[in-house]
């Protein structure tokens, strides 16, 4: 997997592709929104955040990245809508990670209506759907933002 970071919005999608993928790749999107690459074998996931965005892109397998800037606070008053009560010690001081792993594990899923409590994070580093798919989680956190991808395993 290679994951691609630039400061931006979400205009600078198309600029990012360009730039790391070739001129002539272009990003579409499916009719649930998940993205494409025309011109490209490869599989991509897309974040934006007010100030970054953020590419992930792997050769064989659907994956999912997310890209946020601190807001714990709103994070906080919608915390039972995203965490159980299990994950709760594990990640009270690390919302925005955890919102951040389950937003890369939905994308990376493809599971339409995966609800975010639904996808389980109390296993360091690896995250569970219902389905029994397990995936991979490589986070990195800064002052400016929280980056999480998500990939099978």
């Amino acid at each position: 997997m290679n994951v691609f970071i630039s400061p931006g919005n979400r205009n600078d999608v198309a600029r990012l592709v360009r730039e790391n993928l070739g001129e002539n790749v272009r990003v579409l999107h499916e009719a649930d929104g998940s993205p494409i690459l025309v011109g490209s074998p490869l599989n991509v996931s897309i974040s934006h955040s007010a100030h970054f965005v953020a590419l992930a892109v792997h050769h064989s397998v659907r994956i999912g990245i997310d890209i946020e800037e601190p807001r714990v606070e709103q994070l906080r008053r919608v915390i039972s809508k995203f965490l159980s009560e299990k994950e709760l010690p594990l990640w009270s001081d690390r919302l925005l990670a955890a919102w951040t792993c389950k937003e890369a594990v939905f994308k990376a899923a493809g599971v339409p209506g995966l609800g975010f409590g639904r996808i389980d994070l109390t296993e360091p580093g690896i995250a569970t759907i219902p389905d029994g798919r397990r995936f991979s989680l490589q986070t990195i956190e800064t002052a400016d933002y929280t980056l999480t991808t998500a990939i099978p395993c």
